[in-house]
């Protein structure tokens, strides 16, 4: 009778499977973690992009807005007569007569205009129902201007606050910088930038900066942001360095102030 010799796997060999078999896991991990790790990154900046190309897009259209009068041979202080923070409805938003943009903070301003039609709502998407019937008439005076104020909130959020409340815009947004061009009477052009202008200055432009960011970090490193250190011009705190940040600006012309 033949015996069958059956010979198993050795330590050596058992060792260097399990040596093979841990590598091709880690690999595997790695590459999990990879991905992952570029999928954010290139969510983050997808969305930093995104909330760029709004806050630039509704800043403009929002102050190019000031000032609009039905009117255009109606004088400005007879269009926008002086109002009180409970006139206006907006806190902190009191005017002189004739001034259709006021500096509240360097993150925060008051502008008011004039609906152009019965279609034209505020930042809200309200109307305004006195002006019903004077807007069906052309050149009519409506009844009550739009008064908005545009800001940044400590939750880095930009906010719109109008007659009957305020609307979160979109968020992300760290920091937010108006400068205001002031000229000569007469001269469509400023000739100087300021954060803080005078209430009868006439102001012709007003440029915006903003510093946004993601809300959560999209990538590991230990290299300060660029954009932080122009914004800030200071290292960035390390709890924050995998966050990804981003510097937007612009300049909008206030044409219906200009001479």
């Amino acid at each position: 009778m033949f015996r069958t010799t059956q010979r198993g796997l050795s330590l050596v060999e058992l060792l260097v499977a399990l040596s093979i078999a841990s590598f091709l896991a880690l690999a595997a991990t790695q590459l999990v973690v990879d991905t992952k790790i570029s999928f954010l990154f290139q969510r983050a900046q997808a969305d930093n992009q995104a909330n760029a190309q709004f806050t630039l897009q509704w800043l403009d259209r929002q102050l190019a807005r000031t000032g609009f009068k039905r009117r255009p041979d109606q004088p400005l202080q007879a269009a926008f007569p002086a109002l009180s923070e409970a006139q206006s409805g907006v806190a902190g938003c009191v005017f002189t007569a004739g001034q259709v943009i006021k500096a509240l903070t360097r993150k925060a301003l008051c502008i008011r205009y004039q609906p152009s039609d019965r279609l034209e709502v505020d930042c809200l998407g309200n109307g305004r129902p006195a002006n019903a019937s004077s807007l069906a008439q052309p050149y009519a005076e409506p009844v009550e201007a739009y008064i908005e104020k545009l800001a940044v909130n400590n939750n880095q959020q930009l906010l719109c606050t109008s007659k009957g409340g305020s609307a979160t815009l979109t968020e992300g947004i760290l920091d937010l910088r108006f400068d205001y061009g002031v000229g000569v009477y007469g001269h469509p052009d400023p000739t100087t930038y300021t954060a803080s202008p005078a209430s009868d200055a006439p102001i012709r432009s007003v440029r915006y900066a903003a510093l946004l960011s993601t809300p959560a970090p999209a990538r590991t490193t230990t290299r300060d942001s660029p954009a932080w250190q122009y914004w800030h011009e200071s290292a960035l705190p390390s709890s924050t360095k995998g966050q990804l940040y981003q510097v937007i600006k612009g300049t909008t012309a206030l044409r219906n102030l200009l001479p």
